[in-house]
């Protein structure tokens, strides 16, 4: 990958810079950036605090002169940009783009006449003062004074003279050509996976294989949406570990724990929380003192006790409960997690996207729909309106030895992996949105942060 050493990095427009593909998530782009550190010295995460569901996510490789734009709602990579050529070796069908030694970026004769050939007329953008020459799926920005500027002197002729500056910065993209790709760049559908392995034959050989698209809720059930298979149905208290193996694959990892931190708040008179607490599922299970995190080699029996399935990469725990069941273990609750930058799980999980849709009833006249995108003060005058008033939040320390889920207080982190050590891990300093709030609902537990993002749901 790209180094200021000068590892060069393959050039595939409309794809990839290297091993960092267009498409792909933040979770997944993050987490490999992370396996070289030796490489990538410096990882910024840059968001709006107030919106970082709607405006986008940068990630700023400052030492490596590159910079990625993934969309704030489904945390999927839309842009790469190279912003410094000196720290960025690239190179396009076994050529160099820009020569290590030149000390600055390519010329537009290079560009023009020996990496990329001939293209059609750029455009010039005269507030930025940057003439844009576009490929597709690529393009290259050039420095041009307003003065210098003529509309009657075509590109080639500006761009070729002895005063001409190289280029200052190179585009990745998905689109014929820069102007037509950029009003919808954060918004189209994307045409690649989250993981780039992931291939279509892969998929359809084995529904395993095959990414999670998003989590529709209905009163009959979850329904995970799959890129290239059918749906499937998750039914709470009816689905079997087998059944979540056959259609998702193994779970990174599978979590087991004791933890009665909440079941004070079941006892009578445990006030307004009683109804959260009984939903956290923190039943009096055999005590524990020790936390076990569960290989996978008891995929085919989860025991006499619950677990955890982490499902990391498609974002969601589904939660197995051994206790609850008479005769199998069965899902009781699946906790979908937003991934939202700042908050204390970041990066923990992969962004899962859900949707709530609830019909109207005798009971509850008016329709019910809700989806991860929205503020929870716009979620919450919804829940009113179906469910009534609710119960007051429950306020949730983020601390060190805080719980990493909503709803399940699965312990802290593993040593060494620490808030303040997993925030510089990702590219940050701490977390920004500090303790969260659990709302209660039939159904449902938000945990909410600050800026009234939705950071989990759980579905019980």
């Amino acid at each position: 990958m790209a180094t200021s050493a000068g590892v060069a990095a393959a050039v595939v427009p409309g794809k990839a810079l290297g091993f960092i593909a267009l498409g792909s998530s933040l979770h997944y782009v993050l987490g490999r950036l992370r396996r070289y550190e030796k490489v990538f010295t410096s990882i910024s995460t840059i968001y709006d605090p107030l919106s970082p569901l709607s405006s986008p996510v940068i990630i700023l490789l400052e030492n490596n002169g590159i910079r990625l734009r993934f969309d704030g709602a489904d945390q999927r990579l839309r842009l790469i940009e190279v912003l410094d050529f000196q720290k960025c070796g690239l190179v396009y069908n076994n050529r160099d783009v820009v020569k290590s030694n030149s000390g600055a970026g390519p010329t537009f004769k290079s560009i023009y006449n020996k990496s990329f050939g001939p293209t059609y007329p750029g455009e010039y953008l005269e507030s930025q003062g940057l003439y844009v020459l576009s490929y597709p799926g690529v393009a290259f920005s050039f420095p041009i004074d307003k003065s210098a500027w003529k509309d009657d002197v075509d590109f080639v002729t500006l761009l070729s003279s002895a005063n001409a500056k190289p280029a200052v910065s190179m585009a990745i993209f998905t689109g014929e050509s820069w102007s037509d790709a950029r009003d919808d760049l954060f918004t189209r559908p994307p045409a690649s996976p989250r993981i780039p392995s992931v291939s279509a034959v892969g998929a359809r050989l084995s529904p395993a294989n095959d990414e999670v698209e998003a989590l529709r809720i209905h009163s009959e059930g979850i329904e995970v949406i799959r890129r290239h298979n059918s749906p499937f149905r998750i039914t709470l208290h009816m689905t079997t570990p087998q059944d979540l193996v056959s259609e998702l694959g193994p779970p990174d990892v599978i979590y087991r724990k004791s933890d009665h931190r909440l079941s004070i708040h079941r006892r009578s008179g445990g006030g307004g929380h009683r109804d959260l607490a009984e939903d956290t599922g923190t039943e009096e299970d055999t005590p524990s003192d020790e936390d076990d995190d569960s290989d996978l080699s008891d995929l085919s029996s989860t025991g006499s006790s619950d677990c955890f399935y982490n499902y990391f990469s498609h974002g969601f725990d589904v939660f197995i409960s051994a206790v609850r069941s008479a005769t199998h273990p069965v899902a009781t609750k699946i906790i979908i997690h937003g991934n939202v930058p700042g908050s204390y799980e970041f990066q923990r999980y992969r962004r899962c996207r859900w949707a709530v849709e609830l019909p109207a009833t005798q009971k509850f006249p008016k329709q019910f729909c809700a989806d991860s995108e929205m503020s929870f003060a716009v979620v919450q005058e919804r829940l009113k309106e179906r469910f009534g008033g609710g119960q007051k939040p429950m306020p949730l320390s983020r601390g060190s030895d805080s719980p990493s889920s909503s709803c399940e207080l699965l312990g802290g982190w593993e040593e060494g992996d620490t808030p303040a050590a997993a925030a510089a891990a990702a590219g940050r300093h701490e977390t920004t949105f500090g303790h969260t709030e659990l709302y209660g609902y039939p159904g449902f537990i938000f945990e909410v942060l600050k800026n009234k993002s939705i950071s989990c749901l759980t579905v019980v």
